[in-house]
């Protein structure tokens, strides 16, 4: 397996996880007996253009609230 196996690999990986953590999370809050079917095959065909922007936006996310916080602490003192 060369690079782009290993790569695609990953972001398979990455991309199961995170389906797995939202699936559940929705399925608990009375999901009218949705299949992950679909989703899954998604998944496998684009998960190597997934993962990179899934891990860009939560990390602009968390450091937009990182420089929240910092103005709200500099407005404090």
């Amino acid at each position: 397996m060369g690079i782009f196996g290993t790569y695609y690999l990953i972001c398979l990986v990455y991309c199961v996880l995170m389906f797995i953590k939202s699936w559940t999370r929705e399925s608990r809050e009375g999901g009218l007996g949705i299949s992950p079917g679909l989703d899954t095959l998604a998944i496998l065909i684009i998960c190597w253009a997934l993962a990179p922007v899934d891990i860009y936006l939560r990390w602009v996310k968390l450091y937009r609230e990182a420089e929240e916080a910092r103005r709200r602490n500099d407005k404090i003192l």
